[in-house]
Formats: C-alpha cells, sequence, structure tokens
C-alpha cells in the first residue's frame, strides 16, 4: 500500500488547525466552534465530504502507526461531491465549480492509486501462495 510522503503528510497535517480556526470562526459569541455555527457556505459542504474521503483512504495517520483504509467510506463521499457537481451544475460560482472539480479529481486519482496498490498487494499474495 503506498504511503504518504512526509510532505503529504505534513500538509494534511497543517491543513486541520485551519479546519478547525474556520470552525471557530463561524461560531457564535462565547461559543467554543462546536454545535451549531454561522454561515454555511457551499465550499464548506465540499470541504466536509473531502475530509471525510481523504480520513477514509488513511489521510491523518499518525507517522509509524498503519494508515486505515475504509475504501466502500471514501467511495460514498466521492460519490456525494460527484451527485453535488451534478445537480448544481449551472448554479454555481466559478470558484465554486473548480473547488468542487479539483476536490474530485484528487480524490480520484488517490482512490485509484489505494485500491490499484491493494489490487497489487492482493495478488502478490495470491502468487506467493501458488509457489
Amino acid at each position: 500500500m503506498p504511503q504518504f510522503t512526509a510532505q503529504e503528510t505534513a500538509e494534511q497535517n497543517a491543513a486541520l488547525p485551519g479546519i478547525v480556526a474556520a470552525d471557530r470562526r463561524h461560531a457564535a459569541p462565547g461559543e467554543s466552534g462546536r454545535g451549531t455555527t454561522g454561515v454555511i457556505a457551499f465550499e464548506h459542504i465540499i470541504q466536509s465530504f473531502y475530509v471525510s474521503a481523504m480520513i477514509a483512504l488513511g489521510a491523518g495517520t499518525e507517522p509509524g502507526q498503519k494508515a486505515r483504509v475504509d475504501i466502500l467510506g471514501a467511495r460514498q463521499s466521492i460519490d456525494m461531491l460527484a451527485l453535488l457537481q451534478e445537480k448544481t451544475k449551472g448554479n454555481l460560482t466559478q470558484k465554486e465549480e473548480a473547488t468542487l472539480q479539483n476536490v474530485l479529481f484528487e480524490l480520484r486519482m488517490m482512490f485509484l492509486e489505494i485500491t490499484n496498490a491493494i489490487a497489487q498487494s492482493a495478488q502478490r499474495a495470491v502468487d506467493g501462495k501458488k509457489k
């Protein structure tokens, strides 16, 4: 199974505080950022599915730990984003459309890479038992 590079891991870990900070910025005064927040933009919906898919694909795994991959969960999050893209076609700003398109491309490529690695690993196991 492919491992994330140190740079990819650092980028993913660096993004998490930004997500938390964004949540706190939208919280009502006196709230900790949990629970009901202020205005929710379309980008927040995209971000929610993106983070879910990335975690399902093993992102955010601590260094030295084995990545836990949930292929079905990742597929579901990617499919939800694709459905959003289909149902909102023509109703998004250029920025929203570009964000959605880029997120879908990145997640689909990562999904493909991981599923190919799993298939190759399974094939090597089968080939090893035949000998």
